[in-house]
């Protein structure tokens, strides 16, 4: 049972894969606009004449190396989170999600596939990312631990609940508008991306241990600084570790919920 559960998360991930590659304009544009943003963001900062910033100094004062890793880790954490979210939302649209669901393949099953081609695709752009910032830039980042992995392994994790949550909540009520994107948006000014919590106004910096994808972020951050005592990277690991299990569980919950919600209301057929 197990071995056939493992081969249909082979089989989602392939089929995956195959439908990415098969829209290849698609494919070209978004690993475009991965590199457009990246420049922007540089080329903006460089109109400042400073490379280095007093303000970065605890991540090392490069201002483009700061960026990139932001980019690297918040492109990671949301291509995982779309993955999961948004492959519900198609196969809703696609007409598939009820037939694949009268299977005897688990929800969880499908999730983790959904997670696994998230990390996939996330590690092509990060492949781009540190390619760009190396050639372009001459940005080289310290060698990446045990623990690196160890945070980007539980920030998918994260991701895949907050997928789940956003998938079930599609599954329930259709349409989300733009919570996602809001979410994401605020999210994004709280988490240290492209720039450190500290130029944030006093009352507003507590708001941000509060957010939980700051922990990925920041984590990713001092996994890569030679100089961070371990003990601050394990307190990273610990925090993220009790957030994955917890939102895991909330999406699980949620997710259920839209889907019995659904198989009640008979609409698994449309979107």
């Amino acid at each position: 049972m197990m071995m056939d559960e493992i081969r249909k998360v082979g089989v989602f991930i392939k089929r995956d894969f195959r439908m990415l590659f098969t829209y290849k304009l698609a494919l070209s544009t978004s690993f475009l606009g991965i590199f457009f943003n990246l420049f922007y963001l540089v080329l903006f900062g460089s109109m400042f004449g400073r490379r280095e910033l007093s303000a970065l100094a605890p991540y090392g004062g490069d201002f483009i190396s700061y960026i990139i890793v932001g980019s690297i880790g918040w492109g990671f954490l949301w291509g995982i989170m779309g993955s999961t979210s948004g492959a519900l939302r198609s196969e809703m649209m696609r007409g598939t999600l009820e037939s694949i669901l009268l299977t005897s393949t688990r929800v969880s099953t499908i999730m983790i596939a959904y997670t696994i081609f998230g990390c996939l695709f996330g590690l092509l752009s990060i492949g781009l990312l540190i390619s760009v910032g190396f050639l372009c830039f001459g940005v080289s980042f310290g060698a990446a631990t045990v623990y690196t992995f160890i945070i980007m392994f539980l920030s998918a994790l994260l991701m895949m609940g907050f997928g789940m949550i956003f998938g079930g909540l599609t599954i329930w009520v259709k349409n989300i508008g733009t919570l996602a994107i809001l979410t994401q948006n605020i999210a994004m000014f709280f988490c240290g991306v492209y720039f450190p919590i500290t130029v944030l106004p006093e009352y507003l910096q507590p708001i941000a241990k509060y957010v939980p994808f700051y922990y990925s972020i920041e984590g990713l951050r001092k996994s890569l600084i030679p100089t961070t005592p371990e003990s601050e990277i394990i307190k990273y690991v610990i925090i993220l570790l009790v957030l994955s299990i917890a939102f895991i569980l909330i999406g699980l919950y949620i997710l259920h919920k839209g889907l019995n919600k659904a198989k009640k209301d008979g609409s698994l057929v449309f979107y």
